[in-house]
């Protein structure tokens, strides 16, 4: 499995759905919002800041340090497009492979099984790692581009930056790697029983967005902090939320629910695939 593992690997790495998938993440994290002006209650973006702020204004105001720009990433549009940016890799690989008529003869080549986890394991890990790219460029160009943390000095690091700054920033990474992982799986659940690479990438995206909803509807209506601890693991956000969790319940609940939903569609999608008697050709 390893040997499949690693040549899906290097052939989704080298696809350009890998690599659109990585400088569209980079171009939605300037969307993210970076400062609200207090009279106005405008919020900025990260992009309008750069056109419309000079250095001298950021640096009065700490939402504008770099650190801080970048710990905003995933928080709104970009995490929106994530069930779908994070699934181009695999996606289009899978077609790629799908419409040349190799599936069947990679199925039956080796282990069943082999194939279904290597895909598995290559559509999560190029998910996340694309996802990460994507932030990782971003955050090199906040560092550049937006002042750093030195120009504030009123700034509490111990509660700005508790473990220290290249621990927040390596946790922000790992957030995004969680995210990206997480949302590939419905794309790589749906491409057992469908063809269409525009229905696989957008249906996870109403799907979320129903979730989130409904999750919201059911926040808003309940203020107790249980109701709060039972239904936070089912929030689309959740997961990119673990490394920044404390080590109780709520982490474990959230690692479970996530870890449990991922086991349950890759065995829909073994049972699928050994259902079809054309192994998705």
């Amino acid at each position: 499995m390893i040997r499949a593992l690693k040549c899906d690997f290097n052939k989704t790495l080298l696809s350009g759905g890998f690599w659109s998938a990585v400088f569209v993440t980079f171009l939605l994290c300037f969307t993210e919002n970076v400062y609200v002006d207090g009279s106005t209650m405008q919020a900025f973006s990260a992009l309008e800041a750069l056109f419309r702020f000079d250095r001298t204004f950021m640096e009065r105001y700490s939402s504008f340090c770099s650190l801080s720009v970048f710990k905003d990433t995933l928080s709104g549009y970009s995490a929106m497009f994530l069930p779908i940016l994070a699934s181009f890799p695999f996606v289009f690989s899978h077609c790629a492979e799908r419409n040349s008529g190799n599936i069947r003869f990679s199925i039956f080549r080796g282990k069943r099984l082999k194939y279904y986890f290597s895909k598995f394991i290559c559509a999560v890990l190029s998910g996340g790692l694309c996802v990460t790219l994507g932030v990782m460029l971003y955050g090199i160009f906040s560092f550049f581009a937006f002042p750093g943390i030195e120009r504030y000095p009123y700034l509490d690091l111990e509660f700005y930056a508790p473990n220290s700054i290249p621990a927040e920033i390596v946790r922000k990474l790992l957030s995004s790697f969680i995210y990206g992982c997480v949302n590939t799986v419905p794309a790589f659940f749906l491409s057992a029983f469908c063809r269409n690479r525009y229905m696989i990438l957008c249906v996870p995206f109403l799907l979320r967005f129903i979730q989130e909803t409904a999750v919201k509807k059911i926040l808003v209506n309940s203020r107790d902090d249980k109701v709060y601890q039972a239904v936070f693991p089912f929030e689309p956000y959740a997961p990119s939320r673990i490394p920044y969790l404390e080590t109780d319940v709520m982490l474990y609940s959230t690692i479970a629910v996530t870890v449990i939903s991922a086991a349950l569609m890759l065995l829909g999608y073994i049972i699928i695939m050994e259902c079809r008697t054309d192994k998705g050709e």
